[in-house]
């Protein structure tokens, strides 16, 4: 599954659809998720906080491939917090099409007060919840976390998904997230830095 699809469906309720997180955490988890993708990929480059494009190349995947060719496009824009304001604008709405294409997700509209509301709702009622163990399992045991499992993580722990997580607040799982964000390669590690300070802004804009 593509990182920013299992970081949709980690921070969803199952039944309703309904965001766990609030709006801006998500957009900005998604976001940082998005991007992501193409670090992953080794397309981008994330240096503390600026990125950049290594390969021109066109991702096969076609949401990957009209991000990188919006970043190509539009090089004088070095800043990750300008990419992730930008594409946390319509995240939401993209990885849920991308979900819905493939056949994970469907879209749901539903009247509330004066206004409709998408939202994208898992085909199977299993997926989510089975997302959120799979994660906690990696957390709680010993078998290895590939990079794309170490991101997921830092992304649902800077984001407020910890505790949906890790529910019982489970030392040992606590102690081996610290070490998962701490262990990531440089460029995601830099990425999920980017994506929590961008999340504590927005806190604290809120709060004024």
């Amino acid at each position: 599954m593509l990182l920013a699809d299992d970081y949709f469906l980690l921070a969803h309720d199952d039944r309703s659809g309904k965001a766990i997180i609030s709006p801006k955490s998500l957009e900005l988890g998604l976001a940082g998720a998005m991007i992501a993708e193409l670090v992953l990929e080794q397309r981008l480059l994330v240096e503390g906080s600026l990125l950049r494009v290594l390969r021109t190349d066109p991702p096969a995947d076609a949401l990957a491939h009209t991000i990188l060719a919006t970043m190509i496009a539009e090089p004088q824009h070095q800043e990750v917090r300008t990419w992730l304001a930008y594409l946390g604008q319509t995240a939401v709405d993209s990885v849920g099409q991308r979900m819905a294409r493939v056949g994970i997700a469907q879209q749901i509209q539903a009247r509330r007060l004066l206004k409709t509301v998408t939202r994208y709702v898992a085909t199977d009622i299993n997926l989510p919840a089975g997302r959120v163990v799979r994660l906690r399992r990696l957390l709680m045991g010993a078998a290895p976390m590939y990079a794309a499992d170490s991101t997921l993580a830092g992304l649902a722990a800077v984001t407020g998904l910890t505790g949906h997580v890790l529910w019982d607040g489970h030392s040992a799982g606590l102690k081996r997230l610290q070490h998962a964000i701490a262990g990531m390669p440089p460029p995601l590690r830099h990425l999920v830095a980017q994506v929590e300070a961008a999340v504590g802004d927005a806190v604290l804009s809120q709060r004024n």
